[in-house]
């Protein structure tokens, strides 16, 4: 993850200042948005099941909302979503792998945060997210694997996909750090509105999947 660590701190720092429910709902709004991107792993390679994301975004959002949870479900969703995450050694160089992975990960830390309220599963959530559309873009613009770190985080910063979701990032902490309720609406109005990545809206629009196969394995 190459974030600027100027940023992603301004971000933590954000977290920082929220309610414990007020931050697992901004791990759940960041986890949600991505879902798309395991949608599209799943099409393409047949995999998966984006059914238990949802379930266990829907589970979280009620533990959001009432403040308690039966252990064994969290061990159950625990090892559901171990079962539908791709291993990358099985899927070499494929993108929408790596991006699948992703958001099975950022949806892991909220429930580990849930366990031990320990703030730094939520920051994961914000740097994985930003990880996830860097590597896009090193794919989409084909930059070469040996640029310096520095050369990186400057041409991620010119992106307008990044720029877009940082802006996001810190509109939807300030809001949360109002009196802004924690509600299904929230949640449809912050999913709904938050930047798609490029990917999935390229991949949408075909409906050959050998173009899939071209773009998942770019």
């Amino acid at each position: 993850m190459n974030m600027n660590k100027a940023i992603q701190n301004t971000i933590n720092q954000k977290i920082s200042l929220l309610s414990q429910e007020r931050q697992l709902a901004f791990g759940i709004i960041l986890s949600e948005r991505f879902l798309p991107n395991y949608f599209a792993f799943y099409f393409v390679e047949k995999w998966g099941n984006p059914m238990v994301l949802l379930n266990g975004i829907d589970l979280l959002k009620n533990i959001a909302y009432q403040g308690n949870y039966e252990t064994s479900e969290l061990e159950l969703i625990d090892e559901l979503i171990e079962s539908i995450t791709p291993d990358l050694d099985d899927f070499p160089s494929n993108i929408l792998a790596s991006m699948a992975l992703d958001v099975s990960s950022m949806l892991c830390e909220c429930f580990v945060f849930v366990k031990n309220h320990n703030i730094k599963h939520i920051e994961i959530c914000s740097s994985v997210s930003f990880g996830s559309l860097e590597m896009y873009v090193q794919k989409r613009d084909n930059l070469r694997h040996d640029l310096k770190t520095e050369e990186l985080n400057k041409y991620f910063s010119q992106d307008s996909l990044i720029k877009h979701e940082i802006e996001y990032q810190l509109k939807l902490l300030d809001e949360l750090t109002g009196n802004i309720k924690i509600s299904p609406k929230l949640y449809i109005d912050k999913t709904m509105a938050a930047p798609m990545p490029e990917l999935v809206l390229f991949l949408s629009s075909l409906q050959d999947k050998n173009r899939f196969m071209q773009i998942s394995n770019i």
